[in-house]
């Protein structure tokens, strides 16, 4: 039986679509995706995730790969990141439902050092029982050690867990830690409800109109 639901956060929590931020800054195509190869598409990127570099590191890393021009309008980005990463609204319902229906409910993100500082841009995050994030524990997502921090630190049963996760390949790490879970990879939020309840998890089938 699941007692307790795992959310990945950048996907299926908060918005995480770098080309649409930047192109709020930059009326440049090529600049856009200059600094999405040079940033987001980066090993540093990783690096981040993993805990082995700091948000400072990698802008003075990337102002080495990129023009000068660029150097404020990236530092003033990566050290404000979380403000153009919005909330999926739909997901605070769903939180607060499960919630209120008994279940824990945790986070497992790859994530940089400075989440604690923005976590409480997550939806329903006072609903939250526990957090684990990939840089606090140097290992991300799939790897099999970061799904075993979460069990260990929590006191939770994987096969009593159901994980969402926007990345098959999370959802594929989970499964073989004996955690069963749904790919919320086209943010469709009744489809999840759906997989929820097809795994006996209380929750209603349709996105309520109010909160």
């Amino acid at each position: 039986m699941i007692k307790n639901i795992i959310f990945d956060m950048g996907g299926v929590l908060i918005d995480f679509n770098p080309r649409f931020s930047l192109r709020k800054f930059i009326t440049d195509e090529n600049d856009v995706d200059l600094i999405l190869k040079e940033i987001f598409r980066h090993p540093d990127w990783a690096k981040l995730d993993r805990g082995t570099l700091t948000v400072e590191e990698a802008v003075e890393s990337a102002c080495g790969r990129l023009p000068e021009r660029l150097h404020d309008l990236l530092r003033r980005l990566l050290a404000n990141w979380a403000d153009e990463m919005p909330p999926i609204t739909e997901m605070f319902p769903l939180v607060k439902e499960l919630k209120s229906n008994g279940y824990g409910i945790y986070l497992l993100s790859n994530a940089p050092l400075n989440f604690h500082t923005y976590r409480g841009n997550i939806p329903g995050v006072e609903f939250f029982d526990g957090f684990v994030v990939s840089s606090d524990w140097l290992c991300v997502k799939p790897e099999p050690r970061i799904y075993e921090v979460l069990f260990e630190q929590f006191s939770l049963n994987p096969r009593e867990c159901f994980f969402v996760d926007d990345m098959a390949e999370n959802i594929a790490g989970a499964a073989a830690a004996g955690m069963p879970g749904h790919c919320f990879d086209h943010g469709d939020v009744n489809k999840l409800r759906e997989a929820l309840a097809a795994a006996g998890i209380r929750v209603s089938l349709m996105q309520p109109e109010t909160v």
